[in-house]
C-alpha cells in the first residue's frame, strides 16, 4: 500500500481539525424526547490540514505521487494522535498549489483527508 510523503511534505498543525460524520440518526417527535439511534458502525472522519513544500521540486513530487499512487488509500500519520490509519483524499479533491512566499521556490495547498475511525 503507497504512504503518504511525509519526507517532503509539511502539515500544518493550525488549521487541523478532527470532524466525524454522525453514527447516529436523531429523529424529532411531535412530543416528548427526540429519539436516537445508531446508524454506522464506524465513524468517517475528515481532518483538513495544508500541506507545505519547501521546493518547487518537493510540490512536483508530491503531484507525482498522488496521481500515481495517491488516489486510493494509502498510509497516513494522523497529526493529532501519531498513529497510522489508511486514508485518501476526499474526492481526489489535490486543491489549488499557491505560493507560501512572495516566489514559488515554497509553496502550499489544502487537502482533506479522510479515514474510518472505529468507535467500537
Amino acid at each position: 500500500m503507497a504512504a503518504f510523503p511525509h519526507d517532503y511534505v509539511r502539515l500544518s498543525w493550525t488549521d487541523s481539525a478532527d470532524k466525524p460524520a454522525p453514527i447516529m440518526l436523531r429523529s424529532e417527535m411531535e412530543r416528548g424526547v427526540p429519539k436516537q439511534r445508531r446508524i454506522a458502525a464506524d465513524a468517517l472522519t475528515e481532518v483538513p490540514v495544508t500541506l507545505f513544500f519547501n521546493t518547487a521540486q518537493a510540490a512536483a513530487d508530491f503531484e507525482t505521487w498522488f496521481y500515481s499512487q495517491g488516489l486510493a488509500w494509502f498510509d497516513f500519520t494522523h497529526p493529532r494522535t501519531g498513529t497510522v490509519v489508511q486514508a485518501r483524499i476526499v474526492g481526489g479533491d489535490l486543491g489549488a498549489l499557491t505560493p507560501a512566499t512572495g516566489t514559488w521556490a515554497r509553496s502550499k495547498r489544502q487537502v482533506t483527508v479522510e479515514y474510518l475511525r472505529a468507535v467500537l
